[in-house]
């Protein structure tokens, strides 16, 4: 019988906290990723969904909150490493996303250092949650 070896996360550190968004570090092996975690304090709109064309919608797949996650990794994402990311930011934002938000998860390949930061909007950093 063959054993599988299950990956899992090295390593995982939230680099810093505001009030609709969160920057967090993540590794998986040799590779580190950085995730935003954005609140975009609005409805999802179909084409936040990333559906196919022609895809049927349905009302209740329209939530009342959309969160975004942006994830940045300089190489090309790994496929399993995909799915161990995207169950981590559902648990990140299980507590707000019960029901009332759609997630919505894009990677990107490029810089993942500090550069980054100066592509946040100045709106999202005007307020820091000190909770």
């Amino acid at each position: 019988m063959e054993v599988k070896k299950v990956k899992m996360i090295d390593y995982f550190e939230r680099k810093l906290r505001f009030k609709d968004m969160e920057i967090w570090d993540i590794r998986l092996g040799k590779d580190i990723y950085r995730m935003l975690i954005v609140d975009e304090n609005r409805a999802s709109e179909i084409k936040d969904l990333n559906l196919p064309p022609n895809a049927r919608v349905f009302e209740e797949d329209i939530r009342e909150n959309l969160i975004t996650v942006k994830v940045y990794s300089e190489k090309q994402v790994k496929k399993e490493h995909i799915e161990l990311i995207n169950q981590f930011a559902k648990h990140l934002t299980y507590h707000v996303a019960l029901a009332h938000c759609n997630i919505h998860l894009t990677f990107y390949t490029g810089k993942t250092n500090d550069d980054i930061f100066e592509k946040i909007p100045l709106q999202q950093l005007l307020h820091f949650n000190q909770d």
